[in-house]
């Protein structure tokens, strides 16, 4: 009776599910084992086997005992300790083939001697954003056994064999630095958010190839398309998705106008600073300063709070302070104006002012002329943007989550290996036993 309960309380301690696992009354030791004090169970796997796994023989009296084998098997951590199962295999010698063999048992694979709990526990670390070097050290593991693990548990979904979504967006991130091109592509269903599939390299011919791989219904399936302002994708659309329209993300193109006034507004504080005159610095030390509230939508400047302002040497508001720094810039005051105006239109979804924006603005530095010919060239898709509802933001979330992942990782060698992970955190890897 008392034996049994010992087995018990140790198998509920290891969670140890097989049946022909023993442990005795005095099996737990402390050992210093690879320069560290482990706890070392020892237990017995003893059962009578019914068939050999060579010949399958079945007759009982030929399957004979032949000694035992000592194996030591890595297992959780228990209270913080390194913890191993040392365990007694009964071997085995067929009389009918001549041959012996060990009693086999579900805690680890055979060869193996890393117990599948210690891998269950690795393949649910792997879902989030933890690095490969953290997993390994937590588990007692080296790193390439946590990377074959990650290879035998999971493999991406394979994208050619699912339709592709009505709404596609596309994206590029910075992925590992082997990739020609340095980017590498990312695709999103619009819809629902679900990653779809990474391709190493974001350049035209490349990006032919992998869709060509799709057949020709399940490409005039797609109807919209998310894209930044990177031209080749265009061209890819046309050939590729006959019935696609293309939409240029809204952020994109609110971030295009940006930093083009943004750029405007650095070359006008930069001359400013190396000015002579006391009050020009000065301007140009406040724009320095307080360059944040010219890039942010008049509507959320705030009016009310008044503030004492060093730069200003007076108590302001937000709205006070842009009006001053643009009335001693009256260059910067027209392009202000321009962002904000793109910014509202935008905003407010009105694709007619949108279009007049673009028309009417003859006087503005060469700067702002290249982006207005950009938004005219890519107008049709803006267009799309402004009526439709479909953007690239879930994207850029996703590509955070990468940037973090990586950033976490301490970077990836292989591009095999960081999108599988990548798959892995967004559920899009199957499982394998």
């Amino acid at each position: 009776g008392i034996k049994m309960s010992y087995t018990h309380l140790i198998k509920e301690t290891l969670d140890i599910l097989d049946l022909s696992v023993t442990f005795n009354e005095n099996c737990l030791t402390k050992e210093k084992y690879k320069g560290q004090i482990c706890h070392i169970y020892r237990g017995n796997l003893i059962y009578t086997a019914q068939e050999c796994i060579h010949c399958k023989h079945q007759i009982a009296s030929d399957i004979v005992r032949w000694g035992t084998t000592t194996v030591r098997l890595l297992m959780n951590d228990v209270s913080e300790y390194r913890t191993y199962l040392e365990l007694k295999k009964q071997r085995f010698k067929c009389k009918a083939c001549q041959r012996t063999f060990v009693a086999d048992t579900s805690v680890a694979k055979k060869h193996c001697f890393i117990s599948e709990k210690v891998r269950w526990s690795v393949v649910t670390r792997l879902k989030k954003n933890t690095s490969m070097t953290e997993i390994a050290a937590q588990k007692n593991l080296s790193v390439s056994s946590v990377y074959r693990i990650m290879k035998r548990f999971y493999r991406p979904l394979n994208p050619f064999r699912t339709p592709l979504p009505k709404v596609l967006c596309f994206d590029e991130f910075k992925s590992v630095r082997g990739v020609s091109g340095a980017m590498s592509f990312i695709m999103m269903d619009g819809q629902t958010q679900r990653l779809l599939d990474i391709v190493e390299n974001r350049q035209l011919p490349f990006l032919k190839r992998y869709f060509s791989h799709f057949s020709r219904e399940i490409r005039e399936a797609v109807e919209w398309i998310v894209i930044d302002m990177y031209a080749p994708y265009v061209s890819l659309v046309k050939k590729l998705f006959p019935k696609a329209q293309l939409i240029i993300d809204r952020f994109h193109i609110v971030q295009h106008i940006g930093r083009t006034f943004r750029n405007h507004r650095i070359k006008e504080t930069n001359q400013l600073l190396k000015s002579k005159e006391q009050k020009h610095y000065q301007l140009g030390k406040q724009l320095k300063r307080y360059w944040k509230l010219l890039q942010k939508d008049e509507r959320k400047l705030d009016y009310t709070r008044r503030l004492w302002r060093p730069g200003f040497k007076a108590h302001l508001t937000e709205t006070d302070i842009v009006d001053r720094l643009l009335k001693g810039s009256p260059a910067l005051r027209v392009g202000y104006q321009l962002y904000q105006d793109f910014l509202y239109a935008v905003k407010e979804r009105d694709y007619v002012s949108f279009e007049e924006l673009l028309t009417n603005n003859i006087m503005l530095p060469e700067g702002y002329q290249t982006t207005l010919r950009t938004f005219q060239k890519f107008l049709p898709q803006i267009k799309n943007a402004l009526q439709q509802s479909y953007s690239n933001g879930p994207l850029e979330c996703l590509n955070n989550h990468i940037k973090v992942l990586k950033r976490n990782a301490y970077g990836f060698r292989s591009f095999y290996n960081f999108k599988l992970r990548i798959m892995i955190r967004h559920g899009n890897a199957l499982i394998f036993n």
